[in-house]
């Protein structure tokens, strides 16, 4: 009873660091870092890579106890635009500024400056791309993230089991891939709907990596559910089927998302 336990806090373990690495390293984890304007005092910065239309979340912060002046400089991407102008406010410690709303999928690439004598300095050392999103119902929202952690859950502690039982008990593996259907294949497309106006934008209607990794978790899944029932040694089947599972969680989120394309005003649907 003890190493059950003992294996499921593991399990919860390693789940845990797969969703934060995922988290931190995909393309719409905001940009944090510090700077020395002055070459003394340090400031912080915030700088928002997804937003949401009409929502908070994309404002652009700078924490600073001296008063300082700072501008940011915008435009569509990819549209090819002239960048437009925004000075920032300062109040309370903080500079900062917003980003105009996008419909969904549409992005803005923009430069952060804050104003020196001997020269403005730019806070990143390239235009950061922020896309925007719709607001997804929390209704829809925190099932799918529910059911695709414990899908990985449930995942690594198959994983585990094929090497510390003689068996893989038949029940964990079915219900590891109702959570991904239902995760990945009912609320998935739903919440893609809800953020960018498309159920489904993979394989084979478009080229969205997250959707294609799901298809392709599914299909080593399935295979493996299958070798459980009639395959004399399923164990390979379920270590293939784990493998493909960490190496795609080891793939940044949202990477080759959707885009809104300008020019047609159309999302291109993960094909850029």
């Amino acid at each position: 009873m003890m190493k059950k336990a003992l294996y499921w806090v593991l399990s919860l373990t390693i789940t845990l660091v797969f969703a934060v690495f995922q988290r931190v390293t995909g393309p719409t984890y905001p940009l944090k870092n510090k700077v020395f304007p002055d070459g003394t005092a340090a400031v912080s910065f915030r700088l928002p890579r997804s937003c949401t239309i009409g929502g908070k979340d994309c404002l652009i912060k700078i924490d600073s106890p001296e008063k300082i002046k700072g501008y940011v400089s915008w435009r569509r991407y990819p549209a090819g635009d002239s960048w437009t102008k925004t000075e920032m406010l300062y109040r309370d410690g903080l500079l900062s500024a917003g980003l105009p709303d996008q419909p969904p999928a549409g992005k803005l690439e923009y430069r952060v400056f804050i104003k020196r004598e001997k020269g403005d300095l730019e806070l990143y050392a390239k235009p950061v791309v922020a896309r925007f999103k719709g607001v997804v119902p929390a209704a829809i929202l925190i099932p799918h993230v529910l059911f695709m952690f414990l899908f990985m859950l449930f995942s690594v502690r198959i994983f585990i089991t094929v090497f510390t039982m003689d068996t893989v008990i038949k029940h964990a593996v079915v219900l590891n891939i109702l959570f991904l259907i239902l995760g990945g294949f009912v609320l998935g497309p739903l919440t893609q709907f809800y953020a960018f106006g498309a159920y489904w934008t993979g394989w084979p209607f478009g080229h969205d990596l997250t959707d294609n990794k799901t298809l392709v978790m599914l299909a080593f899944w399935l295979a493996a559910l299958y070798a459980i029932f009639r395959a004399g040694n399923p164990k390979p089947w379920l270590l293939a089927a784990f493998s493909v599972t960490a190496l795609v969680y080891l793939v940044p989120h949202s990477l080759f998302g959707s885009e809104l394309d300008y020019s047609q005003n159309q999302v291109t649907n993960g094909r850029k």
